[in-house]
């Protein structure tokens, strides 16, 4: 017992020394002091020295960056206006009753779609010549017109329809030559024509052997259809004869023809109007 109270007077009575507070004391403090200074320093390390990224993440970070940073294309569709094709919508009507206006050509066209222009022929009295041009406003309009009019019966005549072609006078074309005063031109009377004989190949026809300065075919203004003869004009009597005798008789489109020179000057009865085909007349 005595020992007892020696040693623990000897503990209390003397100063506690530097190591012996440090070893027994302030021990668990420091141990705690340390975890937060170990602390502090790895989150400041974090903040100044992030960490870097693995390989991984270094792929998709640049991916991610091509992605964001590549220019988008926009490709405009370019949408084409379709423009309204000019050729083969005008049409070409003969035979039309002389009384129709443009009114009444019209109203028979527009049951087969949109009628931009109708334009009669007229002669230079002003009055019709039973011809027409009729420009519809597309070009299945026109053949939808063709298909379901021409032949087509109007106020007791069949009118005829067909795509217009373009034909203009030659530049510099000189006028048809006229004989001097006095001088008579050498014709002959052709007869027994064909219906479908027109006077280009009337002309083409006496052209084989001889030189004609004209040559025309005689159309009814009535019916519209072929008289069935014609004229042919030389510039002299000899070549008017010669004509005469090589080809009267000879077949011109399957019927013999007959020639005889012409005893009609005086009545004017070869100057009977043709009826005009797009070959004889310029579009307007």
């Amino acid at each position: 017992m005595a020992a007892i109270e020696l040693a623990a007077s000897s503990i209390f009575s003397s100063p506690p020394s530097s190591s012996s507070y440090l070893k027994f004391p302030l021990f668990p403090n420091s141990i705690k002091l340390q975890n937060f200074n170990h602390s502090l320093n790895l989150s400041l390390k974090s903040i100044l020295y992030p960490p870097l990224p693995s390989r991984k993440q270094c792929t998709q970070l640049h991916c991610s960056a091509v992605e964001v940073t590549e220019p988008v294309i926009v490709q405009e569709e370019k949408t084409e206006i379709p423009q309204k094709n000019n050729q083969r919508r005008k049409l070409f009507v003969l035979n039309l009753p002389w009384s129709l206006t443009v009114a009444d050509i019209k109203n028979i066209f527009a049951e087969c779609g949109i009628v931009d222009d109708v334009e009669i022929i007229k002669t230079k009295e002003g009055k019709s010549r039973g011809f027409a041009f009729v420009t519809m406003s597309s070009g299945e309009e026109a053949q939808a017109a063709i298909d379901k009019l021409d032949s087509y019966e109007v106020s007791g005549r069949i009118i005829r329809v067909e795509f217009a072609k373009r034909f203009k006078k030659p530049p510099g074309a000189p006028p048809p030559s006229t004989p001097p005063q006095g001088e008579a031109r050498h014709k002959l009377y052709v007869s027994n024509l064909a219906w479908k004989v027109r006077s280009t190949q009337l002309r083409e026809f006496f052209s084989a052997n001889n030189n004609p300065i004209s040559a025309r075919v005689i159309f009814d203004n009535a019916s519209g259809r072929a008289a069935g003869y014609g004229f042919v004009t030389f510039d002299t009597k000899e070549q008017a004869e010669a004509a005469l005798s090589a080809l009267d008789g000879k077949e011109l489109m399957g019927r013999p023809i007959r020639l005889k020179f012409s005893e009609r000057d005086a009545d004017g009865s070869e100057n009977k109007e043709e009826a005009p085909t797009q070959e004889n007349l310029e579009e307007p």
